[in-house]
Parts: structure tokens; sequence; C-alpha cells
């Protein structure tokens, strides 16, 4: 049986590669715009005040005036990661852990051309590792489709969710209604070395479409990006910064106080897509090569293009992004 869902994922894999525009290759050029000028107030961060908006302004310089959809909080803490390492890791609740992309739904009012996406690394422990700097980097465009809602997993208010870091009601919720049609992927940017600016923490990263990269993007239309590591080595991870109130104790909503970005939530691709993951708690992998390999490439990306095929999700294991909105900002030509 297990061998079975196995085929059929891969099928489901091949026919929504078929079914979606294939990824056009553009170019991106990533670099580095430091880190913030002054030290702010950890309520300035979190809520994204004034202030922190003209701290960041100072830095962005020109691009400042440019920036046409905006988050600004952020938690400071947290290991929210972008990776793409190898090996990988056990987890003794019974899964390798998994590769994983990063990134934003976002609403756009008026209609602009994306010329770039800036993003914050986070301030957590594995905020920089020493495997990334000049790794090849990509982003992903999506268009998103449909009206989204929240299911709840079973777990409403005053029941226990059945996955997370918290046993909060809002940790195992995901969002349903829509899906992610792919748009382009832009590759070809290098990470640069973020290991002399405070070991890579809360460093603001310019992802900058260029050679006809660029993309009209039409009013009134939600999109989403997705950034991530495009070859897999040996210490390759980053965090984003980001806010996330899974942690409330409010009823699930999209719209509510607690929810800091109206126009979208965050999103993650980890491994094959599949969720959860299939899980042999121990304290090792399973004994059967078998039955470990099959873990394995649970957690691994597919090679190439497939990879850029599976839909984005914001139900990971084992966290989720659908009360996560990340720190960025987005860039009209």
């Amino acid at each position: 049986m297990a061998n079975f869902r196995l085929v059929v994922l891969a099928l489901a894999l091949t026919a929504l590669a078929a079914a979606s525009p294939a990824p056009q290759a553009g170019e991106l050029e990533v670099t580095s715009l430091g880190r913030l000028p002054t030290i702010l107030t950890d309520r300035d961060e979190l809520e994204g005040t004034p202030a922190k908006w003209e701290a960041v302004r100072l830095l962005l310089g020109p691009d400042a005036p440019r920036v046409v959809i905006r988050h600004l909080g952020a938690n400071l803490g947290g290991n929210t990661s972008v990776r793409n390492g190898t090996p990988l890791k056990w987890k003794r609740q019974g899964y390798f852990q998994r590769n994983r992309d990063l990134g934003q739904v976002f609403t756009v009012e008026r209609p602009f051309t994306l010329d770039a996406v800036i993003l914050r690394t986070g301030n957590g422990r594995v905020a920089f590792l020493p495997g990334t700097a000049g790794v090849p980097l990509f982003l992903q465009l999506f268009e998103v489709r449909g009206t989204p809602s929240i299911d709840d997993n079973g777990t409403p208010p005053g029941r226990n969710a059945t996955h997370g870091f918290s046993t909060n009601h809002r940790c195992d919720d995901f969002i349903r209604g829509v899906t992610y049609a792919p748009l382009f992927v832009a590759s070809g940017g290098a990470m640069p070395d973020l290991s002399r600016s405070g070991g890579g923490k809360l460093v603001y990263l310019k992802w900058d479409l260029a050679g006809g990269a660029e993309r009209w993007l039409e009013g009134g239309e939600r999109y989403a990006f997705m950034v991530g590591i495009s070859e897999p080595g040996p210490s390759r991870g980053f965090t984003l910064a980001n806010r996330n109130n899974a942690a409330s104790t409010a009823p699930p909503s999209l719209t509510d106080r607690e929810d800091t970005y109206h126009g979208g939530w965050g999103l993650r691709r980890e491994g094959n897509g599949k969720v959860p993951p299939s899980m042999v708690p121990g304290d090792a992998p399973p004994s059967d090569p078998a039955a470990a390999e099959k873990l394995r490439k649970e957690s691994e990306f597919p090679p190439g293009d497939a990879r850029f095929a599976i839909s984005p999700t914001c139900d990971g294991y084992p966290d989720v992004d659908t009360y996560r909105d990340l720190e960025f900002y987005v860039i009209a030509r």
C-alpha cells in the first residue's frame, strides 16, 4: 500500500507539471542591503511602527519610494528556515528534517511591474548556515486563484492541535479554496556572504528581477512569491524574519486584529510535497534500507523542474504558515 501511494503521488506531480505553465527561467540578482541603521524597540519591530518604516526607508534609499506593498512586523526570534541541506538530519519524531522553500501571498491593489522583492533574514541561531554563501538561489512567482478559507483541521478553540510546536488550536490550521498557478522562475542569483554581518542575522536582501524577468501584475489580484536554494549541499540554509500569530487563542480568521497582513499569508514547500510526512518514531532511522530511503525521499526536493510543479501550502510539519507573514517589501519598476 505504501508503494502504491508513492506511485500515485508521483503521477499526481507529473500531471500537475503537465497541466501547469512550465516555469520560465529569468535572471535574478541577490544583493545584501545590510542591517538597519538604528536599533529599534521590540515593539517597533513586532508591530512595524512608523519608526520602523523610517529606519527601513533610510536603508532602502532610492528604492523606498518604489515600495508598493509591505509588511513591516517581525518577531526577533525563531528559526523559520529556507534550507536545502545534505545530509538530512533525523528527527526522533520519526522523519528526516525536510528541505524547504518559503514564500508569501500578497494582494495587488493597483497594477504595476514587479521589479524586486526585499526580505530580511531572521534572528535565530541558524540565521545563516556556513555552507550558504555563494549558493545559487531562485524566486518563483505564482498567481493565486480562488477564495481562501481556514480549515481548523478538526481542532476548534478549546481543542489541542494535532501537530505543531505548541498544542494551541491554531497550530494545525490550513487554508482551502485557492490554487497556486506557477508563472515563472527567476534564477541565477547567488547568496552573498552574510557571515560578517552579525552572523547573518537581521540582514535585508534584495531579490532583483533583471534581464526581462520583470513581470506585469494586474490590480485586484493575489500573487505569491517563493524563494529557495537551487541545489542541495552541506549546511545550506538561512532564516527569514516574520510575524506568526498561530499561538493566539482567538478563533481562526484571516481578517481579525491578530492577522497582521490582510492581503495574504505565508507559504512553504517541503520535500516532495507530502503533508504530513510519513513517520517512524525512534532515535534513529528505520534499519530497513527501503523504509529509510522512502522517508529520505519525502524530505528531499525532486530533481529538476518537478520541484517547481509542487504546489505551495501553508500546512507543514511541525509548523504552519497560515497565520504567518514574512517581513517583505515589493518593489515596482
